[in-house]
């Protein structure tokens, strides 16, 4: 619902923005690094597990690992650098649920 949405600064990005320099294109080079390198490396382990080992049951593993991370660094990380996203479950005293979810104001 619309009740749970807040408008906030995350990790001081209007201040960022001011402080950054012209020439960069890319505003979070490791977490775009990270971005696409845990998605990218669970590709290249997927295509090329046979060759890699024999065992089905370590490349699987590893590509849990490697999703698991990726979702991990997209929810807590890049989410929120790169496009002002945050959100977590909040339980009440009464046991019901609610989704609390954050974004970033949006500058003109």
């Amino acid at each position: 619902s619309s009740d749970d949405i807040e408008d906030v600064s995350l990790f001081d990005a209007d201040d960022d923005v001011s402080r950054r320099s012209k020439k960069s294109k890319i505003r979070h080079p490791v977490a775009s690094f990270f971005h696409l390198f845990f998605r990218v490396s669970a590709i290249v382990v997927y295509l090329l597990c046979e060759l890699l080992t024999s065992s089905f049951i370590a490349c699987m593993v590893t590509i849990i690992l490697l999703l698991s991370c990726d979702f991990w660094a997209v929810k807590n990380v890049t989410g929120r650098l790169m496009v002002g996203l945050r959100w977590w479950n909040q339980v009440d005293d009464d046991g019901r649920s609610h989704w609390i979810f954050e974004a970033r104001k949006v500058s003109s």
